[in-house]
């Protein structure tokens, strides 16, 4: 086993990230900002026997939904590899709202109803390069990961005839398992596809999965381009059954769509 703490040397996208020209293991870093715009459906439930439950689904949103509804976002992702090794993080935060009109309620005078909502998941993790070859006669290499994401949501829902609303809103942890496959069919290039688990029914109800496929152009040594399609999806449930029992809580988030970025490498 060759090792070296070398300091990183940054090049374009390859199948020797990690590694230094004679094998031995070298530090290498991206960091990816991107744009997710993702088709949802969400849906949430609070209460004995969910009597307060309330849910949307939009299509991939345009620039002007975006400018009316969005509030503030960031996402980004950063991976450090160090020979077979690596280590990974992926940040999610979302905080939109949006108005319309509602009624006629009593008296026949209509109504301005507000929603809003955030969301925010961080999802460290570790791998390790458990193939190394070719396919096709392009190189391929192929990661086993594991992990945990951090959820947290809330909502809110008023309007004139119900200025206090509901505002149901949580927080949970869901251990995931994945792969990474990363394929390079040309100098320069990166095609990835990453696929993942979570949940496994930690606390009684909690499950979901993640997929992407992104490609890869690096136009030097410390500068690529991304382009691809991601989907996420993840269920929480839960139930009080003490003497002080509450209700039960449910949360079902599903997103999916195109995503570009940019990314760093040193």
């Amino acid at each position: 086993m060759a090792v070296c703490t070398s300091a990183a040397r940054a090049e374009p996208v390859s199948a020797q990230d990690g590694f230094g020209a004679n094998g031995t293991y070298q530090w290498n870093f991206e960091l990816d900002p991107y744009l997710w715009l993702p088709a949802a459906s969400a849906s949430f439930a609070a209460g004995r026997n969910g009597q307060i439950s309330g849910g949307t689904t939009v299509g991939v949103p345009s620039v002007s939904d975006l400018f009316q509804t969005l509030h503030g976002a960031f996402m980004g992702a950063g991976i450090t590899r160090y020979g077979p090794f690596s280590g990974e993080v992926d940040i999610q935060w979302v905080d939109a709202a949006q108005g319309k009109t509602v009624g006629p309620g009593p008296g026949g005078t209509s109504g301005h109803l507000s929603l809003s909502a955030s969301y925010v998941r961080v999802a460290p993790g570790f791998g390790y390069e458990v193939y190394k070859g070719a396919l096709g006669g392009l190189p391929l290499t192929v990661d086993a990961r594991a992990g945990f994401a951090w959820f947290s949501w809330s909502a809110k829902a008023t309007s004139l005839f119900d200025p206090v609303g509901v505002s149901p809103s949580g927080s949970f942890v869901q251990p995931w398992l994945g792969f990474r496959a990363s394929l390079y069919p040309a100098e320069r290039w990166r095609v990835e596809l990453a696929a993942l688990g979570q949940g496994f029914g930690v606390s009684g109800g909690s499950w979901g999965w993640g997929s992407s496929l992104i490609g890869t152009y690096s136009f030097n040594s410390w500068f690529d381009v991304n382009l691809g399609f991601r989907a996420l999806s993840s269920t929480r449930y839960e139930s009080n059954t003490g003497p002080l029992d509450t209700g039960q809580r449910s949360f079902k988030f599903t997103a999916y769509g195109p995503l570009a970025g940019v990314g760093f490498r040193f």
